[in-house]
C-alpha cells in the first residue's frame, strides 16, 4: 500500500504548487509557455529534467455562485498527480509547501488523493496490465510540520478504509453474495478487541418478523444475512450514532426485470453498506472515545426464481408497517425500513443511512453529487458542513411533506413505490424511510419502545457518486468510496464534543 514518509527525499520527484501569478514569474516561464501550463486549476506539466511535476492551483468560477465546493478540492489535485504519473514508473515523490493557505487537513486529503488514485481494481487482469501504484510520499520541511504522528495514522486508516469500500464494490456479485460479506466483516474486525460483531441469519430474521429483508431475498440461493457491527469507545459512552448501509449485492429487479441496459453494474447496489463498512473499519483502527457506533447492514440478492416476491404482494415490516409491493425493482427501501426499524432499539442519538437507492437521485443532482435529505435540521447542518470541509459533493435535498400522501398505500400502509412515478422519487423515497425511524408509526408490539421517538435521521441516496465513469474526484471508473471520508469525521467530531 502507499505510504508517507515524515522526511525528505532529493531523488524522489518534487511536486510543485503554482498559481498563475507564480507561473508567469516562474524561471520556467518560457517552457510552461511551450507546455500550455498557466497554472489553472489541476493543470499539470511533468518536467522530467528538472525531476519535477508542476500543479496548477488557480480557480476561477465562469460566473459568481454561492457553491460551497467552487474552491480548490486537495483530494482532486492529489488525484490529478497520480493520474498524471500514471504512465510513467514514478513512484516516490516529494510534496512541497503550497503557496497560501494550507492546514494538516489539506495534507491529509492531498495525500489520500494520490493513494486513491493510484490503485485500481485489477484483480482479475494479467499482473503485466495491472495499473495500481503504491507511491512513498515524501514531505518538504513544511509539510512535516504538519505530518504528525497522528495525521498520518489517520491518512493511512482512511485509505485502508477505502480501499475496502471500493474493492466491495467493485467485486463480481458471485465473488461477493450475502453470505461472503458476511464473512468479510468477520474476518477484518477480528483483530480489534473494541468490536463486537454478530451475524443473524434467516431464521432469526424471520422470527423477528423482518419480511422486508426476507422477501427481497428469498428468490437467491444466498438467503439475506444481517450484520451488526458495534463499536465499543475506550471511556464511557455519551454518545450513540447508527449507521445503516443498503446492502443487495446484487440487483436483477426482481420480477421487474431490469433491461440490460440497467442491469449492468448492480453488483455495486450494495455501495450503502460498503460505504458503512469503510467508515466502520477506519474508526475501529483509530478508536473512539465516548461514542458507541453501531453499522447495521441487510445483505441481500434481489433475484428470480420460484419464491420470488411479487408486485400486489403486501409485506409487514418488522415495525409492523404494512407495505403494499408496486414494484419488485424498488426492493433496497424494503430491506431498509426493516434496518432502520431494528435500529431504533439502540436508542441512538442519531441515524444515518446510505444507500444506492434511485435512479431519480442521479437525475437530479447528477453523478457527481449525493443527495442528502433528513427529518433533523442541526443533524443535516452538521453533516452538510462536514461533506463541504471533505470536498465530498453532496447537495440538501428537502422532503415536503405534501408529497407524503405519494407513498401512502390503499390497501396497506405505505405503497414501495409512489404514486408520483418517477417525478421526485428520491424525495418520496425518502418520505417512505422517514416512517421508519418514527416509533409513533410502529405497530409491533413484540418492540419494547418505552415513550416512543422521532430518532434524529439523514438519509444519503449515494446512487450515482458511489459508482460512475470518471464523474468523481479521482476520475477513475468504477467504485469511488465517496463519503466514506466525511462520514468518518462527522463522527469523529461527534465523538470530541
Amino acid at each position: 500500500m502507499s505510504q508517507v514518509i515524515n522526511d525528505t527525499n532529493s531523488k524522489a520527484l518534487q511536486v510543485h504548487f503554482l498559481a498563475e501569478q507564480a507561473v508567469k514569474n516562474h524561471a520556467n516561464k518560457a517552457l510552461f509557455r511551450q507546455l500550455k501550463f498557466a497554472g489553472q486549476y489541476k493543470q499539470a506539466a511533468l518536467v522530467l529534467e528538472q525531476n519535477s511535476l508542476f500543479i496548477g492551483l488557480s480557480f476561477k468560477p465562469v460566473a459568481k455562485n454561492a457553491d460551497p465546493f467552487c474552491k480548490v478540492q486537495w483530494y482532486e489535485v492529489g488525484a490529478k498527480i497520480a493520474n498524471t504519473l500514471e504512465g510513467t514508473k514514478i513512484k516516490t515523490i516529494e510534496l512541497t509547501k503550497p503557496a497560501g493557505s494550507f492546514g494538516a487537513e489539506d495534507l491529509q486529503r492531498l495525500a489520500l488523493g494520490i493513494m486513491q488514485a493510484g490503485w485500481h481494481y485489477d484483480k482479475y487482469l494479467d499482473n503485466k496490465k495491472a495499473k495500481t501504484k503504491h507511491y512513498t510520499i515524501y514531505l518538504d520541511s513544511f509539510m512535516q510540520k504538519l505530518a504528525k504522528d497522528s495525521l498520518i495514522k489517520e491518512i493511512e486508516a482512511l485509505d485502508d478504509a477505502m480501499r475496502l469500500t471500493r474493492t466491495i464494490v467493485n467485486e463480481p456479485p458471485e465473488d461477493l453474495n450475502p453470505h461472503t460479506v458476511a464473512k468479510l466483516v468477520e474476518a477484518e474486525f477480528k483483530p480489534f478487541k473494541n468490536v463486537i460483531v454478530k451475524i443473524l441469519g434467516e431464521q432469526q430474521l424471520e422470527s423477528l418478523g423482518m419480511q422486508g429483508v426476507m422477501f427481497v431475498g428469498r428468490a437467491s440461493r444466498y438467503q439475506p444475512r444481517l450484520v451488526h457491527v458495534t463499536l465499543k469507545p475506550s471511556g464511557k459512552v455519551k454518545n450513540r450514532i447508527c449507521l445503516i448501509g443498503k446492502g443487495i449485492t446484487y440487483d436483477s429487479g426482481g420480477l421487474d426485470i431490469k433491461t440490460d441496459q440497467h442491469m449492468k453494474t448492480m453488483k455495486m447496489d450494495m455501495a450503502g453498506g460498503a460505504t458503512m463498512f469503510g467508515v466502520a473499519k477506519a474508526l475501529a483502527q483509530l478508536g473512539l472515545k465516548n461514542t458507541e457506533l453501531h453499522w447495521l447492514s441487510a445483505f441481500a440478492e434481489n433475484m428470480i426464481g420460484p419464491d420470488s416476491y411479487k408486485a400486489d404482494d403486501v409485506i409487514t415490516t418488522y415495525s409492523g408497517q404494512t407495505v403494499e409491493v408496486y414494484n419488485t425493482d424498488a426492493e433496497g427501501r424494503l430491506t431498509l425500513a426493516d434496518v432502520l426499524s431494528y435500529a431504533t432499539t439502540f436508542k441512538p442519538d442519531y441515524i444515518v443511512d446510505a444507500a444506492t437507492l434511485t435512479g431519480a437521485a442521479i437525475g437530479a443532482v447528477s453523478e457527481r453529487f449525493t443527495a442528502l435529505m433528513g427529518n433533523d435540521a442541526k443533524l443535516i447542518d452538521s453533516l452538510l458542513d462536514t461533506f463541504r470541509a471533505e470536498g465530498e459533493y453532496t447537495l440538501y435535498t428537502p422532503m415536503p411533506e405534501s408529497l407524503r400522501e405519494e407513498v401512502a398505500g390503499d390497501i396497506s400502509d405505505l405503497i414501495n413505490t409512489s404514486k408520483l412515478d418517477r417525478m421526485a422519487g428520491h424525495i418520496t423515497a425518502g418520505l417512505f424511510l422517514s416512517h421508519f425511524v418514527n416509533q409513533n408509526n410502529f405497530r409491533n408490539p413484540d418492540i419494547r419502545l418505552g415513550k416512543p421517538q422521532d430518532y434524529p435521521w439523514v438519509h444519503l441516496d449515494i446512487a450515482g457518486s458511489a459508482f460512475n465513469n470518471s464523474k468523481n474526484g479521482l476520475e477513475t471508473n468504477g467504485a469511488t468510496g465517496q463519503s466514506v471520508r466525511s462520514l468518518a469525521a462527522w463522527v469523529q467530531q461527534i465523538d470530541q464534543d
